[in-house]
């Protein structure tokens, strides 16, 4: 069997979607509110196995699922062998939009 290296991006990736997996299949609600999840990713990701975890997370390569992509469950539901290629037409959008720090409305 050949050694796998991946990427610090990928390590990151890989450690947290473990972590998010383990705690889903625990307990969906904790999940949630631990790691900004809703129902529907956090059923995902307890639904996947640790094989499939790695696959996913080599095959994406250096793109970067945290804080939660708002299309995570879309983006990790793609055959693996295309993820990389998909990321690059679908980029990242914000999960929750950002407000403003001095309570003022977004233009």
């Amino acid at each position: 069997m050949g050694k796998l290296e991946l990427s610090q991006v990928q390590i990151a990736n890989l450690n947290m979607l473990i972590l998010i997996a383990e705690c889903a299949k625990h307990d969906n609600a904790i999940a949630c509110s631990r790691f900004g999840l809703d129902a529907d990713q956090a059923e995902f990701l307890a639904s996947l196995a640790l094989q499939d975890i790695l696959s996913l997370v080599t095959h994406l390569g250096d793109e970067c699922l945290f804080p939660p992509r708002a299309d995570l469950v879309q983006v990790l539901a793609w055959p693996p062998q295309l993820a990389g290629a998909l990321l690059m037409v679908h980029p990242a959008q914000a999960a929750r939009p950002v407000r403003p720090l001095d309570g003022s409305a977004l233009p």
